[in-house]
């Protein structure tokens, strides 16, 4: 059985980088078996529903702008799987899963697999973020997708923490009070299986500071529902932009 993993995938330049979070990527990455393919959500492509792209996918978003040359003339090659893509419709019929015209992957999914993997020879299938869900149906979202852990790595992509009002233009800066001790409190809930409270996010401290919109909180949710015990260990910490957690985890339970 896979590990599901949540990795805050920051900004789309960390893949220029020599960073600890690109390092420890690698790392990961060179530590789990093969999947059969790569299941992944990503808080950059919401829909009203459930949704899954296009089984003929395989090109790349620049969804950003303001970035250097280099990250606009980056190449990476992903693609999905029309098999693969009808055998998780119908292990998750009972989801009502619409199929999605959708043929490029947003860069809360390309740049994370480009750092795991140089080359990629993995199917990646993505679901969209469903924004219509509650809280708790996200929650059970994660619950369903444990019945394909048995082959795929299930990869959620946000953040945890994502003030973009609020950084300081330089990748390492001094890190802020307030983004450094809610993303010490997440760790502290995920390492001891606090489910209820990590449900109830909104009442964290510090959490409206840190995520003026909640998109890139919700891939988490859908995480824990994935594991049995919700206990989660980080293998990845950095602060960039003096506010932005890079901090990432995997859930084996």
């Amino acid at each position: 059985m896979f590990p599901s993993l949540f990795i805050s995938h920051g900004a789309p330049n960390t893949i220029l980088k020599d960073s600890k979070t690109k390092i420890n990527l690698q790392n990961l990455a060179k530590s789990l078996d093969k999947p059969k393919y790569i299941l992944i959500i990503s808080a950059h492509w919401t829909t009203k529903n459930l949704e899954i792209i296009s089984s003929n996918a395989n090109k790349i978003m620049y969804d950003f702008y303001g970035f250097e040359e280099e990250l606009y003339n980056y190449k990476y090659k992903l693609s999905s799987n029309k098999e693969i893509t009808n055998e998780v419709l119908e292990k998750l019929k009972d989801l009502n899963i619409y199929k999605s015209s959708k043929d490029s992957y947003d860069h809360g999914v390309w740049t994370i697999l480009a750092m795991m993997y140089k080359k990629l020879d993995i199917p990646v299938i993505n679901l969209s973020l469903p924004l219509n869900f509650t809280i708790q149906e996200l929650f059970n979202l994660g619950k369903k997708l444990r019945v394909l852990k048995d082959e795929a790595l299930l990869i959620f992509s946000g953040s945890i923490t994502h003030n973009l009002l609020d950084i300081y233009p330089k990748y390492h800066a001094n890190v802020k009070p307030y983004a450094y001790n809610f993303d010490k409190k997440i760790e502290e809930l995920l390492k001891n299986g606090q489910i209820q409270t990590l449900l109830e996010f909104k009442n964290i401290e510090n959490f409206n500071i840190n995520h003026p919109t909640i998109e890139h909180f919700l891939p988490l949710i859908i995480a824990l529902g994935t594991t049995n015990d919700y206990k989660a260990q980080a293998f990845n910490e950095e602060f960039i932009y003096s506010n932005i957690s890079m901090k990432s985890y995997i859930f084996k339970g």
